[in-house]
């Protein structure tokens, strides 16, 4: 709930944009925020881009892996299109070749 009071401050300080980050086991907090925020504090906020990716982490054993990232950018008011749509097309895959 702490993150949201974060967006929420910062869309009524006037930014009209922001960006929720997370990496690893957290990404599902910073989704769960994302829907709060629309679902019960700012109705007209949204998704205005959604960013996948992954970074290269060493473990403190010394080995290397890949830890998962998101960054959700949010903007309020209307957009073109909806993030329904956004979502779509990020998410659709090529059609083979």
């Amino acid at each position: 709930m702490n993150y949201v009071t974060a967006c929420v401050t910062l869309f009524n300080s006037g930014n009209g944009e922001v960006m929720v980050r997370a990496r690893g086991q957290t990404i599902e907090k910073a989704i769960d925020t994302v829907q709060m925020l629309r679902r019960g504090f700012i109705k007209d906020a949204v998704v205005k881009h959604i960013q996948l990716g992954s970074e290269d982490v060493t473990r403190f054993d010394g080995t290397r892996g890949n830890i998962s990232t998101i960054e959700i950018t949010l903007t309020r008011g209307t957009e073109e299109g909806t993030e329904d749509e956004t979502l779509e097309a990020e998410t659709e895959e090529p059609a083979p070749s």
